[in-house]
C-alpha cells in the first residue's frame, strides 16, 4: 500500500534508501500484474488488481 501511495509523488528519488528497498520488495509482485493489465489512458491499474488479490487471499486464509 505504501508503494502505491508513493507513486503519487513523481519527483521522489527512488534510487535512494529507504525508497529503493520498498521498490525492490514490491516491484517483482507488481510486475506479475503489469504483464496482465495494460495501462489504461496512461494509468497503471495493476496495483489495484494486486491489492485485490492480496485482500482476497488474506480473507481466504483467515
Amino acid at each position: 500500500m505504501l508503494r502505491l501511495l508513493l507513486t503519487w509523488f513523481p519527483n521522489l528519488p527512488w534510487e535512494r534508501q529507504p525508497l529503493s528497498a520498498i521498490r525492490d520488495m514490491c516491484d517483482p509482485y507488481l510486475s506479475l500484474f503489469r504483464n496482465i493489465v495494460p495501462p489504461i489512458f496512461g494509468e497503471d491499474l495493476s496495483p489495484m488488481l494486486a491489492l485485490a488479490v492480496l485482500g482476497t487471499l488474506g480473507s481466504i486464509l483467515t
